[in-house]
């Protein structure tokens, strides 16, 4: 497999330093990204750890072992966190993903087309369509273990921040995956803090700093240039021949009355939905593919959520400033609880595509990556399954000496993982939040700067 060299748009160093610094600063970083997404497992080697990463955003986050935190210099303690987390597990909220799939075959099977191994398929798609019948978009009982543990970690990772005298303010959007991961979150959280003083809700009022809309960014998401290029990677990457011959005894019949691509693609996303069902550990689908073709699949996928929440250059690079009101609610709210006596908690649960999104927009660990090259986003280490799994999370967590400190410090949390930000620091993996607030509200200006300009020159 050949990749390319990525075409990338560093932002400025927002500091004093000569021009010259910084282009040596820029240079060094630039070499340390390349070389630890060179040390880093490859997605290969990590689909053959565990074959449900490719489910991409539907691969299922596990609490796993509790990450040991870098020590806060001058001895800092955790008083507030800001999190924005995705919906644990839950069943697929297009149902025609198992409907449709299932009368495909079910035709077939009908008129005798299919082989053993199709007809076993239909079985075991019969299966997941009885399981998920009228929960679409439900958090599953996986999904519910599954928040109940990352909340559990949680508290126990930063108990300073979980006192009896702290505020939680538990917020969801309006959807029921999101609305249950919540309810989930907040039943673990009051059975090991009483009492506790919390308060949740779910209302479109916050949809605005939750789950924003930009109709013209939605608009320049996928131009003609964009589909293009996307079409022609995905013919590049898709071999449907040795999966249609193996479901399907006659390819007259494949060739006349099936989609190929459409069936492939539907099959690939309930193989990587098992996991979340109540049907995990009892069987698969993952089997009907050769380790290539579940590669070639998620690259697709992997390519696509790139292009419609990444820093594609394709259509601009911009989608991730949809999310900009997202990060300029993290900053207010980072400023004003800095002289709050006692710990806070603003705990958020949204969609995966708004983490996803202001993970690129916070150049978190190098995703705010910029390229017009979709065959380079593996190399490089843009990979959707790290980025924004099911029960994944931007944790922004702010440290103090006491009320009113003059130097706050954060670190930010992806997925549970200490993480990089594009801003100087004297203390990694911890960040002044001066030069925090400072590099992300110019970025936000720039952006907004340029919108402004552009809007002017075509009146």
């Amino acid at each position: 497999m050949l990749f390319y060299k990525k075409s990338v748009t560093l932002q400025p160093m927002e500091s004093s330093l000569s021009t010259a610094m910084k282009k040596i600063i820029i240079l060094l970083a630039t070499v340390a990204m390349i070389s630890s997404v060179a040390k880093a497992q490859s997605v290969n080697e990590e689909l053959q750890e565990d074959v449900n990463r490719a489910a991409g955003m539907f691969y299922a986050r596990h609490a796993g072992k509790m990450p040991k935190d870098t020590p806060a210099p001058g001895g800092k303690k955790p008083f507030y966190i800001n999190h924005y987390g995705c919906p644990g597990s839950y069943y697929l909220d297009k149902g025609d993903y198992y409907t449709d799939t299932y009368l495909t075959l079910a035709k077939a099977n009908k008129q005798g087309k299919l082989t053993k191994l199709g007809q076993d398929v239909l079985r075991r798609v019969g299966q997941l369509k009885r399981d998920a019948h009228q929960r679409n978009g439900e958090l599953t009982p996986t999904g519910a273990k599954q928040s109940r543990e990352l909340i559990e970690q949680m508290v126990k990772r930063f108990p300073e921040v979980f006192t009896t005298n702290g505020y939680f303010s538990v917020r969801s959007i309006v959807e029921n995956r999101c609305i249950m991961t919540m309810q989930e979150g907040l039943l673990q959280l009051s059975s090991m803090k009483q009492p506790i003083i919390m308060r949740s809700k779910a209302s479109l009022q916050e949809m605005k700093f939750m789950a924003p809309s930009d109709a013209e960014l939605t608009a320049q998401r996928v131009d003609s240039l964009t589909q293009i290029n996307y079409d022609r990677f995905c013919m590049l990457n898709s071999s449907d021949a040795r999966l249609m011959s193996s479901l399907f005894n006659d390819q007259s019949y494949v060739l006349n009355n099936i989609d190929a691509t459409k069936l492939t693609r539907q099959l690939f996303i309930l193989a990587g939905n098992v996991q979340n069902t109540n049907l995990v550990g009892r069987m698969t689908l993952w089997d009907i593919f050769t380790p290539e073709e579940i590669h070639m699949q998620w690259r697709k996928q992997n390519a696509w959520h790139y292009i419609c929440y990444g820093g594609c250059t394709l259509n601009g690079g911009y989608q991730p400033y949809l999310q900009r009101a997202v990060l300029r609610n993290m900053i207010h709210m980072g400023d004003s609880v800095i002289s709050r006596k006692t710990p806070m908690m603003h705990l958020r649960y949204t969609n995966a595509d708004v983490v996803m999104s202001l993970a690129c927009l916070m150049d978190l660990n190098g995703h705010g990556l910029h390229t017009d090259n979709l065959d380079s986003l593996e190399a490089y280490g843009w990979v959707n399954y790290r980025i924004a799994p099911l029960g994944g999370s931007i944790e922004m967590i702010h440290y103090r000496n006491q009320p009113g400190d003059p130097d706050v410090l954060v670190k930010v949390l992806l997925n549970g993982q200490e993480t990089r930000l594009p801003i100087q620091t004297d203390c990694a993996p911890y960040y002044h939040w001066t030069d925090v607030k400072r590099y992300y509200l110019r970025k936000l200006y720039r952006y907004e700067n340029r919108r402004f300009n552009f809007k002017a020159q075509k009146k």
